[in-house]
């Protein structure tokens, strides 16, 4: 802890340094007006304002204009739309559990910000947040960076980031927004969604936002029906789905101050089946988030900002599963199932922005706390008896935290001669310390290279790591005589990520992007049953089971290209298209075992069912595509009205299942999952400043596809929308 505060010292030192730093005045500097427009800035890729264009890292915006003009009805289903974003559940029955993977990293390998502080669902198993949950109220604009980005952002910023920024100020006096979304995604299904914006600013600077959202949906039932053979049974029902959202937020801002709080509340419920293939009519999960951001920056001079920003929040999930149907003569299990899961997320920081002439720095200190509880309660009567069973964590207080520093320098080569000015090189580090497994250092190197006033070329070699979940390090449980499910021995997984990229800009007709990349993840947890080692590996029986834990075993190795062509021949008509493909795969051997606290028995991964004897090397990775486009058109033949059109190809993938016969206890195979191709339509006409209408057809060709094996998803969808504002 020490070293770790001697470090943080050097680092608040050196960027200090740069206040000192003089101006350097130079004849000629860099026109960047000819490269990019000012009206689209992105903060997340280096934590002060700049172009997409000029960023050297496959960066993009969802912007206020595209979030309002849209039929979308969560930040899941714009992220959908992005390149190398794969959303899992986002086509599903609404409120079905969505997961991000950018880069065709683990979904815990992404991380999620509201206002540039990270939000997470420290009561999962992997922390991942579920995107299901994250609303478009009061969102301004959404800030993609594909890649790693700990130096920056620390835990889980190995395959990108996701920024979601609200609204601040508005033009002076009184507004309002309302919308309402109606429309259907199938037979016998309906949705509606509607949202209020309320908003006053004056002319000193402060201004009050307040919004309401909700949501409602009759879906499909979750899950595909099997029950096709005489006399079968399935307890088959629509799984519907109610959301609430608030907000509320007040602030105060000028050209030197910038000073907010804000409230969010997220309140939903969904109906749920007990997994694919397996309807439950008796199922459903609440779940609630608070979350209090708050921030204040002073804009000292031009050259430097002090910034101070924090939030907290509190989640509740409570899944309950009461006696279920199992035949059609009405007799129920006789089982109920309540699961209480609770987490907590505390973040603050406390960064710094210097910028001169050729000088562009951020540096920051950051303290983040994570807490947690699980409570399960089983009751179960038959003619055996009476079963119960109470598990609580509240006792052991779980929690964790990790305090970092980091510094990241953008140098132009204007510092040396006017000659090295298109020449810019950009560096990172963080030092972490975290409670469980100590210290641990990311960095980042960026340089870039303006060919002309419109061609860039870029590399990176950037580092990250995941921290292991709570449930990971502590979970007590303990289902064989060997070790605990938790582990408290886990390192964090750890990456290395190689970049190199080129943008090319006509004028503002043409943009073309392309970027290859490499990302490397060491030390991945994985999930993992352990077995007698004095029994060979095919007379294993249940009776040479020692239990099941997690450990740092695999290695994920992902490579991808990116391609990115925008094109605007006139000011009515654009199109473009978005390419990803990328080779994937996961390696393991017995030398990546922690033989100590395995003891020297057979690990067995359930993930794959495979037992660790060999290094083994698996192509793909589950549920995650090789290929994936997206091919867009828009016309405006006059100013209030525009059509576009887009479709989007999603390549073959591996899912899993369940295989018995993966051991004596079974584990989880593999099985691939056809590619498919959705083709939407959507139409927005502004009646009047004030008034618009938007509609949109979905999977228009009503394409029967597959997101996950068992489950539902939407068919040919019909929706309108509905918006007025002043």
């Amino acid at each position: 802890m020490n070293n770790l505060l001697l470090r943080c010292l050097a680092v608040a030192s050196i960027c200090t340094g740069f206040l000192c730093l003089p101006q350097i005045a130079m004849s000629q500097t860099i026109d960047t007006s000819k490269v990019y427009q000012l009206d689209e800035v992105i903060i997340s890729a280096s934590r002060y304002a700049e172009s997409p264009k000029t960023v050297g890292r496959n960066v993009s915006v969802i912007t206020r204009a595209e979030i309002e003009q849209s039929v979308h009805l969560s930040v899941a289903d714009l992220l959908a739309e992005e390149q190398s974003v794969h959303i899992v559940g986002n086509r599903q029955t609404p409120g079905s559990l969505q997961q991000g993977f950018i880069r065709n990293a683990n979904s815990n390998h992404s991380l999620v910000m509201i206002d540039g502080v990270r939000i997470s669902d420290p009561s999962t198993v992997n922390n991942a947040v579920d995107l299901s949950e994250i609303s478009l109220l009061g969102v301004e604009r959404i800030e993609i960076v594909r890649g790693s980005h700990s130096t920056l952002y620390g835990s889980s910023a190995i395959g990108g980031v996701v920024n979601i920024i609200t609204k601040k100020n508005t033009q002076q006096g009184f507004g309002l927004n309302a919308s309402t979304k109606n429309g259907t995604y199938g037979s016998d299904t309906f949705s509606t969604l509607n949202n209020l914006s309320l908003n006053y600013a004056m002319q000193n600077g402060l201004y009050v936002n307040a919004g309401l959202s909700q949501h409602y949906s009759k879906g499909l039932d979750a899950t595909v029906d099997t029950a096709t053979a005489p006399g079968a049974f399935n307890p088959q029902d629509r799984d519907n789905f109610n959301k609430l959202d608030l907000l509320a937020k007040v602030g105060y801002q000028t050209e030197t101050w910038d000073v907010f709080a804000s409230y969010r509340r997220e309140d939903q419920t969904v109906d749920v089946d007990q997994g694919a293939f397996n309807d439950d009519s008796n199922a459903q999960t609440d779940f609630d988030r608070n979350l209090f951001n708050y921030g204040a920056a002073y804009q000292f001079s031009e050259q430097f900002e002090l910034e101070y920003s924090g939030a907290y929040s509190n989640i509740n999930r409570l899944f309950e599963n009461d006696s279920s149907l199992v035949d059609a003569q009405g007799n129920y299990d006789g089982t109920y199932v309540e699961t209480d899961a609770e987490g907590s997320l505390l973040e603050n920081e406390l960064t710094g922005q210097v910028s001169s002439n050729f000088i562009q720095a951020s540096f920051g200190l950051e303290s983040s706390i994570q807490k947690m509880n699980f409570r399960t309660y089983v009751y179960s009567r038959s003619q055996f008896g009476v079963f119960e069973s109470t598990t609580d964590l509240d006792s052991l207080d779980l929690q964790e935290s990790i305090n970092s520093a980091f510094a990241h320098v953008e140098l132009n080569g204007g510092l040396l001669t006017s000659s090295l000015q298109p020449f810019s090189l950009t560096l990172g580090g963080r030092f972490a310390d975290h409670n469980e497994f100590g210290t641990h250092f990311t960095y980042e190197i960026n340089p870039k290279v303006w060919v002309s006033d419109n061609t860039m070329i870029y590399g990176a070699v950037t580092t990250g790591y995941n921290a292991p979940s709570l449930y990971q390090l502590n979970t007590p449980e303990q289902s064989g005589s060997f070790t605990s499910l938790g582990n408290p021995n886990l390192k964090p997984e750890k990456s290395i990520s190689y970049e190199a990229g080129f943008k090319q800009f006509l004028g503002d007709n043409v943009d073309f992007e392309i970027s290859l990349f490499r990302t490397i993840a060491e030390d991945v947890i994985e999930y993992v049953y352990l077995w007698d080692s004095n029994t060979s590996v095919p007379n294993l029986t249940f009776n040479e089971y020692l239990g099941d834990t997690y450990i740092n075993i695999s290695e994920q190795d992902i490579k991808g290209i990116e391609v990115n062509l925008n094109v605007r021949p006139s000011p009515k008509f654009s199109y473009g298209g978005r390419l990803s493909v990328t080779e994937s795969t996961l390696a393991f051997g017995p030398n990546d075992i922690d033989q100590s606290y395995t003891g020297g028995n057979h690990v067995q991964l359930f993930g794959n069912g495979k037992f660790v004897d060999n290094k083994e090397e698996i192509k793909g990775l589950t549920r995650r595509p090789k290929i994936s486009a997206l091919l867009k058109a828009s016309y405006r033949p006059a100013a209030s009205l525009k059509v576009s059109a887009s479709s989007k190809f999603v390549g073959s993938r591996d899912d899993i299942f369940y295989s018995s016969s993966l051991g004596p206890f079974g584990a989880q195979d593999r099985t691939q999952v056809d590619g498919y191709n959705l083709t939407d339509i959507h139409v927005y006409y502004s009646i009047n400043s004030q008034l618009s209408v938007t509609g949109k057809v979905e999977n228009i060709f009503d394409a029967n596809y597959v997101e996950i094996n068992g489950y539902q998803t939407r068919g040919r969808g019909f929706f309108l929308k509905l918006s007025y504002g002043f």
